[in-house]
């Protein structure tokens, strides 16, 4: 049918002299494909060209814009051979036998491009990974990129032995599926952590500096690696915990926390008159609202204790650093107790008061 319609559009006599068995109007087509091909090839080059030259990321687009490249640059021209195959006059065997070749030839090009476009999208991901603070999606997206080509050709060479060769890759397929599945249940801990890993990634419950607990354990994010996450506790020990372990624990993820709430009762001897008391609320209520990493807070006398009268105080933080909350918590503990040696108002301690009676006999 494609031979028909060419020579119906060309229409001229001397082209359908033969040529080693083919009318010349054959060869020419050919030659016209080839050169389609060129100039398809050079067209596509000069719109990646200027669309680069525009871009205010040259670095961002340039992986992809080679790889679509080289995809047509190999691409073309064997599809120019494969469709000039049918384009000539070729004996159906040698025609098979050729086609088969170049369907091999194809078939191991589209693999070779695909893996090629896959390192390009990691070069990609690899310049945003850069920029985040956690290693793991730095080590992930290398990971990803192996796993994803080596699926590829995986899949691409089955295909070869099927359509290229003729192979029949059903007892091929079992052999691999059983061989898997020993690999797998051998190395199922290695596997359930780096999948462990992939759900952090993906959900991103923490991040490396997070104050947390998790397991049992408080401390700050260190490292999130393929196998496990770093835990550096307030004492200092590194606690390394796996990640199929982190994936199904209960995380407390205190550093998005918007406020650091700290309880504490403050005591003041039974004797203080009432007078001193409203006084001590109105000094702690002020002190607290006036200083700068203050959220929200409140005071108020709740209690009659054993041998205080208790204040419930609580704060609300709005620095999530623990340094600069402690230094804020020091300033404000400071003030409180400054203004209370000032008003002669007393801390309690604790103390019993023994009363004892002497009976005198008549």
């Amino acid at each position: 049918m494609l031979c028909t319609l060419v020579r119906a559009m060309i229409g001229i006599s001397w082209l359908d002299y033969l040529l080693m068995g083919n009318e010349v109007w054959r060869y020419g087509a050919v030659i016209l494909l080839f050169l389609a091909c060129f100039l398809l090839y050079r067209l596509v080059r000069a719109i990646f060209l200027r669309i680069s030259a525009r871009s205010d990321d040259k670095n961002r687009g340039q992986g992809t814009f080679n790889a679509i490249l080289g995809m047509l640059r190999g691409g073309l021209p064997v599809l120019a051979v494969w469709i000039s195959i049918y384009l000539f006059r070729i004996p159906e065997s040698v025609k098979t036998i050729i086609g088969r070749f170049f369907l091999g030839i194809f078939t191991l090009l589209v693999i070779y491009l695909l893996a090629r476009a896959v390192d390009a999208m990691v070069a990609i991901l690899k310049v945003r990974a850069a920029k985040t603070a956690s290693p793991l999606d730095d080590q992930l997206v290398p990971l990803s990129g192996k796993i994803l080509k080596g699926f590829i050709w995986g899949i691409g060479l089955l295909l070869f032995l099927q359509n290229v060769l003729n192979y029949n890759i059903s007892s091929l397929i079992a052999g691999l599926g059983i061989g898997g599945v020993a690999v797998a249940f051998a190395a199922q801990d290695t596997i359930a952590n780096i999948f462990g890993a992939v759900m952090i990634f993906v959900d991103h419950p923490f991040k490396v500096g997070d104050a947390v607990s998790l397991e049992g354990y408080d401390g700050s994010i260190e490292t999130i690696g393929l196998r496990s996450t770093r835990v550096r506790t307030w004492d200092g020990t590194l606690v390394i915990i796996p990640n199929k372990t982190v994936a199904a624990a209960n995380i407390t993820n205190l550093a998005v926390r918007p406020t650091r709430r700290t309880n504490f009762t403050i005591g003041l001897v039974y004797n203080t008159s009432t007078e001193k008391l409203e006084r001590a609320i109105s000094i702690l209520r002020d002190i607290m609202a006036k200083h700068p990493s203050t959220a929200q807070s409140r005071a108020y006398f709740n209690h009659f204790g054993d041998f205080s009268l208790d204040i419930l105080v609580q704060h609300w933080c709005k620095e999530m650093n623990y340094e600069i909350y402690l230094r804020s918590m020091e300033e404000m503990n400071l003030e409180i107790k400054r203004q209370f040696e000032e008003e002669g108002i007393e801390f309690a301690f604790p103390t019993q008061t023994i009363e004892m009676k002497v009976s005198q006999d008549k």
